[in-house]
């Protein structure tokens, strides 16, 4: 995804299939937002994006992306969205994950999750 469809992307807020997160410090429940769109129509859950939809970015390295990749691995059965960075201005990226939907039903730590609206 380039930084343009990115911001188009955000610019529509949150919903179903979108899901904002400030930072990858926030990967657990993002996990659980990911487990919830599995068992829905699938999405998109963007780290660097504030609750107001602001897109900021973030740091990323590579051990930001084993982190986020590690808490995905708590999804039963497996599951492996697409994991993409979007570079942005300033030395910041976005992680994007794409989820395919509609193959469930999974679970986080043993637990289903499903979205309803902008909540997970």
């Amino acid at each position: 995804m380039t930084p343009t469809e990115i911001k188009r992307l955000v610019s529509s807020g949150e919903s179903e299939r979108v899901e904002f997160k400030r930072s990858t410090g926030q990967r657990t429940e993002a996990a659980k937002t990911v487990c919830a769109m599995l068992n829905g129509f699938g999405g998109f859950v963007v780290f660097g994006v504030t609750n107001s939809g602001e897109l900021i970015g973030q740091q990323v390295g590579v051990k930001t992306l084993e982190d986020v990749a590690g808490e995905l691995r708590r999804i039963e059965p497996p599951a492996f969205p697409e994991v993409e960075t979007v570079n942005l201005k300033k030395g910041n990226a976005a992680v994007l994950l794409t989820v395919p939907g509609g193959g469930g039903p999974y679970t986080f730590d043993g637990r289903a999750y499903l979205r309803h609206g902008p909540t997970t």
